[in-house]
């Protein structure tokens, strides 16, 4: 062989060698965009070397899901996944490799997907490696409202004015604890995450705490207000479910106020000691009434009041209630608080036949819509053990945890196991005992003629 053709053939293997490496540069940088799936046949091999470290790309997996994230450790760099479909959680491992992208498959960090976040998951399942994870573009979004009523009995949750069922394992989260749905209160906004008609997570945006009141005795029978939204009638014993925040809170009877400002701490008791008031001499303030149609019937606490004069009202709360025949009776409450005062009063007249309530449980602005504050239902418990059939009535038992302190809407009914009278609708179970966390739960209570139980788990002791 000559020297000549020696070195062309020295040149055509060197420039072999390049065109193999111009081959591979491109076949790794002209991938295509992070949503677009590849054949497993198409995927780019996985590249090795002898320390067996494996460098994952966006196209290297093998399973995919669209699954609730319940958890994310930044210190050990994984986050935990639910399934929609078995309900079974899983946890996969990121790091540089891994994709993180918003909805409209822009690139986004892993700060910006947050617990409760529905995503569609790309991983290598064999490694518990996540290639990919981006805001499913199927799954929408109910952020901060309070606007909701959950119904346990069929499972279901009314957002404004839709309907949505809530998954099985529905995830509830708020800060770093982990809640049954049943668990949230009424009181609490909530963000709430699904897709189509079902609701599959629940962020608590803000939670609620516990008001009790203590050397409260003379308010017995009186008014607390909470804010300007939240009114209850004081009773001997209390335990009032209250959106975490700083209140001004007036407490008043027979003419005597106090005001006060409490702060309330998600999950925590917060006392208003009322020891140290000593009662005045009460205050009355004269109130003009005008109503309209003018021939309306006004009931005060109860009584039905002459108004073609000023009527004399201790100072603080009083419940008013309008009627007239054709016309939507109206139920309100009203403060007073100064010497002389002049309330106008005016009804609608009746569109089709409806069913007011009358309760008291009213707007304080005079709407006669439903106040969550309140409470018309009779639930005086009694733990005697007497026999159903001597009442005409049901009744609701709460038969766990044992020994603790129940409380339904606010009011105090006895020592679990108890017992309070049947009422339809939603109501609020309070759980309180010495040296553990309060916690509160909403119930669906049915109109069926039949009793109906209820068990709920331990009370967790406080932290030393």
């Amino acid at each position: 062989m000559t020297l000549k053709s020696e070195r062309i053939k020295r040149i055509r293997k060197t420039v072999a060698l390049l065109m193999s490496a111009v081959l591979s540069v491109l076949c790794f940088s002209g991938c295509k965009g992070p949503f677009t799936p590849q054949p497993v046949s198409e995927l780019p091999q996985t590249q090795s070397q002898d320390t067996g470290f494996v460098l994952y790309g966006t196209y290297d997996y093998d399973s995919t899901d669209t699954a609730i994230l319940v958890d994310r450790n930044t210190e050990e760099g994984t986050l935990t996944f639910l399934n929609r479909t078995n309900h079974r959680r899983y946890t996969l491992a990121y790091d540089g490799t891994t994709g993180f992208y918003d909805r409209y498959n822009n690139l986004i960090s892993l700060n910006q997907i947050n617990v409760g976040d529905i995503l569609n998951v790309r991983f290598v399942k064999s490694k518990r490696h996540l290639t990919l994870a981006s805001l499913s573009p199927d799954a929408w979004t109910k952020p901060s409202t309070d606007q909701y009523i959950f119904d346990s009995v069929k499972k279901e949750v009314t957002i404004g004015s839709d309907i949505y069922k809530l998954a099985d394992d529905c995830f509830c989260y708020s800060g770093k604890e982990e809640l049954l749905y049943q668990e949230l209160n009424s009181v609490d906004v909530l963000t709430f995450h699904g897709i189509d008609s079902t609701v599959y997570s629940i962020n608590v945006d803000k939670g609620h705490g516990y008001l009790r009141l203590s050397g409260h005795e003379y308010f017995v029978g009186g008014w607390i207000e909470v804010g300007t939204k939240y009114i209850w009638k004081i009773t001997e014993d209390m335990l009032l479910t209250v959106p975490e925040g700083t209140y001004n809170v007036v407490v008043s009877a027979d003419g005597c106020m106090v005001d006060r400002s409490v702060t309330i701490k998600k999950g925590l008791e917060t006392v208003l000691d009322l020891s140290d008031v000593v009662p005045e001499v009460p205050k009355e303030g004269l109130v003009l009434f005008s109503l309209t149609p003018s021939d309306a019937t006004l009931y005060i606490d109860g009584e039905k009041a002459d108004t073609s004069q000023g009527i004399s009202l201790t100072y603080g709360l009083h419940q008013l209630m309008c009627t007239c025949d054709g016309y939507v009776t109206l139920t309100r409450y009203l403060s007073v608080g100064e010497e002389n005062a002049g309330i106008s009063i005016t009804l609608e007249k009746e569109k089709t036949e409806t069913q007011t309530d009358v309760s008291g449980n009213n707007d304080v602005s005079g709407n006669s819509s439903s106040q969550s504050g309140g409470s018309a239902n009779d639930v005086s418990g009694n733990s005697s053990g007497q026999d159903v059939t001597s009442t005409s009535y049901y009744r609701v038992y709460i038969n766990a945890p044992a020994g603790a302190e129940c409380y339904i809407d606010g009011n105090y009914v006895g020592v679990v196991p108890c017992y309070f009278k049947k009422a339809e609708g939603t109501h609020v179970v309070t759980l309180s005992s010495p040296g553990c966390n309060t916690r509160s739960y909403t119930i669906s209570v049915d109109n069926a003629l039949s009793d109906m139980s209820f068990s709920f788990t331990d009370l967790e002791p406080k932290n030393p």
